[in-house]
């Protein structure tokens, strides 16, 4: 069976939602959390908001930020977001995830357990350059 339900205590998967006041806070967030190894991803998007704001209805655009983490982080992966939020009250939600595929699960596990050091997809580019350029050379 693909899916079933896991139940591993801490080891489960948990989803955090916050809104983010631009696209900028939203990768901020994202990549300092996916950095830090609170979160395995972060993905976001645009949205219309309606909401309430000293005593005023309001509506305008936001950034949702989800964050795919483990329970045992979670926590901590809040209190990053709270440190760093731009909002006066940021919205902050974790929703369990009670079934998800094992080899989805494995992969979180096994990223957020792994003591590794992340680079990004431009150090990324810039070793593949520098590995052609030894090759090259070489012949």
């Amino acid at each position: 069976m693909l899916f079933e339900p896991i139940d591993k205590g801490l080891k489960n998967i948990v989803f955090i939602y916050t809104t983010c006041s631009s696209i900028e806070e939203a990768r901020s967030l994202g990549f300092s959390s996916v950095n830090e190894k609170l979160a395995i991803s972060a993905d976001y998007w645009f949205l219309d908001s309606i909401y309430l704001w000293n005593g005023v209805i309001r509506e305008g655009n936001q950034y949702m930020l989800m964050l795919a983490t483990q329970k045992e982080l979670s926590e901590e992966l809040i209190k990053h977001i709270e440190i760093r939020h731009s909002y006066h009250i940021p919205m902050i939600a974790r929703c369990d995830v009670p079934m998800t595929n094992h080899l989805y699960h494995s992969w979180v596990e096994n990223i957020l357990t792994n003591k590794d050091e992340y680079i990004s997809e431009a150090e990324e580019k810039m070793k593949e350059h520098n590995e052609e350029y030894k090759d090259s050379r070489l012949k």
